[in-house]
């Protein structure tokens, strides 16, 4: 089962970058009517980043395997074994609160850290952006649990 990248929870992600450019916008007119093309550039930066996320719907993803929850991202592959990993949940994004970005929350590994990596998230748990799927990030997580219970080999 695959969740690709949803390009528009990727443009929600930049909603408060929106809200800050037009307080900027408000406050310093002036200023950003001297700098059209800046103005352009990042008024346009989730627009792009939306269009890239659509057109890497396959390349990012979440795969759910018998053995593991593979995440695909840009640079490289995660694998997390099911027996390795306590349930999923959403939290919010350690930021302020005001940015309402969702993640999804598992404890991991459960045995003995093998590497330096594990050894972190171990103490913290492991964090990944919620933006897969079609659905909201509570019946994601659901989606995931219950797959995990029918198929999961732990």
């Amino acid at each position: 089962m695959n969740f690709p990248v949803n390009p528009e929870k990727v443009l929600r992600l930049f909603s408060p970058l929106w809200a800050l450019l037009a307080l900027s916008l408000w406050l310093h007119w002036e200023s950003w009517q001297a700098m059209p093309i800046l103005l352009t550039a990042i008024a346009s930066l989730p627009l792009v980043a939306a269009l890239a996320a659509g057109f890497m719907r396959e390349r990012w993803r979440l795969e759910l395997t018998s053995g593991a929850l593979i995440h695909h991202t840009l640079g490289r592959t995660e694998s997390f074994a099911w027996s390795r990993m306590g349930p999923l949940d959403t939290k919010p994004a350690p930021l302020p609160s005001l940015l309402f970005i969702r993640t999804l929350w598992f404890a991991y590994p459960l045995d003995a850290p093998r590497d330096a990596e594990e050894r972190a998230t171990k103490l913290l748990g492991r964090r990944i952006l919620c933006v897969f799927g079609d659905h909201s990030a509570r019946e994601i997580v659901e989606q995931i649990e219950a797959w995990r219970a029918l198929n999961a080999r732990v």
